[in-house]
């Protein structure tokens, strides 16, 4: 038996040989290769188009395009074609190259053929540099340092994969919300929400003060209206079209600008900024089926009574009819004290919490809480019930361990009522959270 002890690879032609390590392994390098066809030095005119030749892929394994041009490119002006059979060009990446910025990309080789198609702006080149790198052996496409910003034109690698996280003690899939966000559920952190950091989720907090009502009165809403020293509209109204369109304010110097939340005729949100004319009736922008709130945005503290109401008669710009008035700001409030809300459309409700008050009572009284909520076109529900007793003061808080749930166009409201063992009159102030979460 003949022993083979040593192995020379040459080229016939140099004679060199190849070159083995210490550890007898072979020296074998994949030289890259300059696709010349596909690459120019020279500039090209307003709106020019160079084209590159068809040249096979099957050899390269990654294929790195690098390209610097004083003038951007026309949109999406830097095209990488692949054929597969070098006459239809069915397969493209479209990038759009800015001026005086060097790109690189780097692309599988998806199909045999390749060829590159450069189209300039509107504005003539004097420096355009464009080569192609094939290389035999995949590297790492390109790197991005992190304190980078990233725009639409960056290299990257499309990469899908599916987040799995650990629950009580069992992997599960993370889940996604229907419009392709990533799905958070943390009831406990309402800041999140208030912050806008959940998708489709808002906080909603309402409050509000029946200023002035006894048991003559009966069962009043939680507004600024139940008050026998004002408008003494003491169950709220609320209109079945949008007929909401008007401001004005009892005092003749009052101009300020006021802000007023509500809901058009498709009880979709408006908010919208009207500047008041004193005792004069000024028209809203939108009008509104609903109003459940008015903000003073102004630098001066309105003087007089402001009221939102279905246009109108008014004397002294208060409305003659009590039964229109849809939102009032009390002087020095600068805003609405309104215990009541309606769900906008494409909306759900979820109430986390009440309270209520007393305040103003000149001899122990009790005080019934009503919390009342009507679906669109039906009545209005009792959902719960509670009672404050007052001498002087009381106060009373309900936490949802499972929140109440409102559809869509659902008016809630606070109410409440006064039985007094002695006394003339009394107040209550009262409000609820909600998380409105997008259907």
């Amino acid at each position: 038996m003949t022993e083979l002890r040593n192995l020379f690879i040459s080229d016939p032609v140099t004679g060199n040989k190849a070159n083995v390590n210490s550890d007898g392994q072979l020296h074998v390098v994949l030289e890259g290769s300059i696709l010349t066809g596909n690459s120019s030095n020279t500039p090209l005119a307003a709106a020019g188009v160079f084209t590159g030749v068809s040249i096979s892929t099957l050899e390269y394994a990654i294929l790195i395009v690098s390209v610097y041009a004083d003038q951007a490119s026309a949109t999406d002006g830097l095209e990488i074609q692949f054929s597969q059979d070098g006459v239809n060009w069915d397969f493209t990446d479209c990038f759009t190259i800015s001026a005086s910025i060097g790109k690189v990309f780097s692309f599988q080789t998806v199909a045999q053929y390749l060829r590159i198609v450069y189209t300039n702006g509107p504005v003539a080149q004097t420096e355009f540099r464009l080569q192609v790198v094939g290389k035999k052996s995949y590297s790492k496409p390109s790197s991005h340092r992190i304190a980078d910003s990233i725009n639409d034109q960056d290299d990257a690698e499309l990469v899908k994969s599916v987040l799995t996280g650990k629950a009580n003690g069992t992997f599960v899939n993370v889940k996604v919300t229907p419009d392709g966000y990533l799905s958070i559920s943390d009831i406990s952190n309402g800041l999140s929400i208030a912050k806008g950091d959940v998708t489709g989720e808002s906080f909603i907090h309402k409050f509000g003060n029946a200023p002035d009502f006894d048991t003559a009165d009966g069962v009043v809403s939680v507004w600024d209206g139940a008050d026998d020293g004002g408008i003494d509209q003491m169950e709220y109204q609320y209109s079945t079209t949008a007929d909401i369109d008007t401001i004005s304010s009892s005092n003749a110097g009052d101009t300020q600008d006021i802000e007023i939340q509500g809901l058009d005729t498709n009880w979709n949100v408006v908010t919208q900024t009207i500047s008041l004319n004193g005792q004069s009736q000024v028209n809203l922008t939108t009008d509104l089926i609903r109003v459940f709130r008015m903000k003073n945005v102004d630098t001066t503290d309105n003087a007089g009574h402001i009221y939102c109401y279905v246009n109108g008669t008014a004397t002294a710009g208060v409305p003659d009819t009590p039964g229109d008035v849809r939102a009032i700001i009390q002087p020095g409030n600068n805003q609405t004290l309104m215990a009541l809300y309606s769900i906008p459309a494409g909306y759900t409700g979820y109430m986390r919490d009440w309270y209520a008050s007393t305040s103003g009572a000149n001899k122990t009284s009790n005080y019934p809480i009503e919390v009342r909520a009507r679906s669109f076109g039906g009545v209005f529900q009792l959902k719960h019930l509670s009672a404050i007793s007052d001498n002087g003061s009381s106060h009373v808080q309900h936490d949802y361990t499972e929140p109440e749930v409102f559809q869509e166009k659902t008016d809630i409201e606070l109410r409440a009522s006064m039985t007094a063992v002695g006394g003339t009159a009394g107040s209550v102030s009262a409000g609820f959270d909600l998380v409105l979460i997008e259907n």
